[in-house]
């Protein structure tokens, strides 16, 4: 009994939950998603803030030491600068030789000023610095006698002094020049300038004036010549990083002078190759009017940056790897009891109302488990004192209901007896009697309610010989049956009130057909009865499967209610049927053995 009831109401649950069509999603995934969600919000949001914070710190790094590196070339250039105009100054404060470039002298004085003082002082200062350069002294006194070198600065080789030049010219050279025309000298001035063919031969020069120190009056001026790549030597683009550009530009933001190499003067607003994003590094030269300025792409220090991200990428992931590992462990450590939980609910759920769950500790869980334990002691009393008794007494319905089929069939088949008694038919009556008992003593079956489908069939077969010798070859009855389902177990006696029904009430011809079938489907063994009788409408059929009882048809309704009442109310007797097509009964039940 207990074993039907769980077999009832498991079916019963798994039918309401394929009704509902609900999405069910397991605890532990749910688990599992909230510390995946806990780990992976941390794990970004500071890898995110690593990653920048790294970023900005190797941007800001790399920046100061660029800065450093320019501002070290500067100081380097501007050295070099000061070395070239100290030797200005040396000659622009020798008051004895402005006495001397000032001076009137006979010829044989000249000769005597100019190699004993005036070259060998310029020989001198020629000398100071540590690069090549070239002096030119410009006098307004051509009493001096002039003194030059036909070599420029690129033929050092030819040079006396290994590239080394001074020279005395007359002013009357240059009056009609435009850059002398615009040049406005004065006791202080100190000017860096392209002169000349300054900027064709990729130099510049230091304009310093002569004065007579008697009269403060210029009396010419001094002109320091020096290579460009001289000053800038030791720009070295290795220093910045690659693709980085080293400028030199003017006051007048014009370009002087590029990396190792001179470019043609343009305007400031440089356009940078493939339109790269530049870091723009400005440091100007104190002495002169001049600045470096270097330009490296971002993409030339962005490896560092590549380098951190790889690695916040890999300490993330490893990170998320590990806590993703932990968030298992726990995960199963919590739900270890659950699972508990659940297999004592899913063998309560299918029958085994002794199952207790076991001790969960002195928590929560520990409170659920002697709960679940009180709650199943209690309904395995209530089962036992309630639903045992209910079927019982369901169990006692269907012996009354089987009772009432008995009188309703004797009632019939004594009809026909005294029918036949009364036309005189002794031999038809002695075998209907023979047959009768034959009848009963396959039904009886020792008052059991179940018997197997075949012994079903050998009590319709019998029933249909008593109807034979009654109606003669009138009948004609057909038998299709799956043999492997006569070991099931059915209801006694449902098949001859369907039979009876249509030898009552279908019968129009002079002959009727009768097809007895048992068959299975999934899970379900089918009995049915076709006719090809008179048929019926709906509102018939409607009041023959009456639930009250109180329609027509009392014995198929009686078939109906006892298998609703010992197999369930899912099962049971179904009509199919039209006017002059016949009628189609079915009668569904569960593969079950006694």
């Amino acid at each position: 009994m207990k074993r039907k009831l769980a077999k009832m109401m498991r079916i019963r649950n798994v039918w309401r939950h394929r009704r509902s069509g609900e999405w069910f999603l397991p605890l532990r995934y749910k688990i599992l998603i909230s510390y995946m969600f806990l780990v992976l919000v941390p794990v970004i949001l500071i890898g995110s803030y690593a990653y920048k914070s790294s970023q900005q710190a190797i941007s800001e790094n790399t920046r100061a030491n660029l800065e450093i590196a320019v501002r070290q070339l500067g100081s380097n250039v501007n050295y070099r600068v000061d070395d070239l105009m100290r030797v200005a100054e040396v000659l622009f404060a020798d008051q004895t030789l402005s006495g001397y470039l000032s001076g009137y002298f006979m010829d044989y004085e000249k000769y005597a000023v100019t190699t004993q003082y005036i070259l060998p002082r310029l020989e001198s200062a020629v000398n100071m610095p540590n690069m090549n350069m070239q002096i030119s002294m410009y006098l307004d006194n051509s009493r001096i006698s002039e003194f030059y070198y036909n070599y420029s600065l690129t033929e050092t080789k030819k040079t006396t002094a290994a590239g080394r030049q001074y020279s005395i010219f007359h002013t009357d050279r240059i009056r009609g020049e435009e850059w002398y025309r615009s040049l406005q000298l004065n006791v202080d001035t100190k000017l860096w300038k392209q002169v000349g063919d300054d900027e064709a031969q990729y130099q510049i020069s230091y304009l310093r004036p002569l004065i007579n120190y008697d009269t403060l009056d210029t009396i010419g001026f001094i002109k320091i010549t020096v290579k460009l790549t001289d000053i800038f030597s030791d720009m070295d683009l290795t220093k910045l990083g690659k693709d980085s550009r080293l400028l030199v530009t003017d006051s007048g933001n014009r370009l002087l002078y590029t990396g190792s190499r001179i470019m043609e003067q343009s305007d400031a607003t440089l356009s940078m190759e493939n339109g790269e994003q530049y870091l723009q590094i400005r440091q100007p030269i104190p002495s002169m009017p001049a600045s470096i300025e270097a330009w490296i792409p971002y993409a030339s220090f962005q490896d560092n940056a590549r380098q951190v991200r790889n690695l916040t990428i890999l300490v993330c992931v490893l990170s998320l790897v590990v806590l993703t590992i932990i968030s298992v462990i726990m995960s199963r450590y919590l739900l270890r009891r659950f699972y508990k939980l659940i297999d004592s609910l899913r063998a309560f759920q299918e029958g085994n109302f002794h199952k207790r769950m076991p001790s969960l500790g002195k928590d929560e869980f520990g409170r659920i488990g002697m709960a679940f334990n009180e709650m199943a002691a209690t309904i395995e009393k209530l089962i036992d004192e309630v639903y045992v008794g209910k079927l019982e007494k369901k169990e006692v319905e269907l012996q009354v209901l089987h009772a009432q089929m008995n009188p309703h069939f004797l009632y019939n088949t004594f009809s026909s007896i005294s029918r036949m008694a009364k036309l005189g038919e002794i031999n038809k009556l002695d075998e209907m009697i023979r047959s009768l008992a034959m009848f009963y003593r396959l039904s009886l079956n020792k008052g059991e309610m179940l018997i197997p489908i075949g012994k079903e069939l050998q009590i319709i077969q019998s029933y249909l010989d008593i109807q034979r010798i009654k109606f003669a070859d009138r009948i004609i009855a057909n038998f299709e049956v799956d043999e492997t389902l006569s070991e099931y177990t059915t209801i006694k006696f449902i098949l001859q009130p369907f039979v009876e029904n249509v030898l009552e009430h279908a019968w129009y011809d002079d002959r009727i057909v009768i097809t007895v079938r048992v068959y299975s489907e999934g899970d379900v063994i089918w009995m049915e009865v076709e006719d090809n009788g008179l048929g019926m409408r709906q509102e018939m059929i409607d009041s023959v499967l009456d639930p009250s009882g109180q329609g027509l048809g009392y014995g198929i309704w009686n078939v109906d209610a006892r298998i609703k009442l010992h197999f369930g109310k899912q099962y049971g007797v179904s009509i199919i049927s039209d006017l002059g097509e016949g009628t189609l009964v079915r009668i569904s039940f569960p593969p079950e053995t006694v």
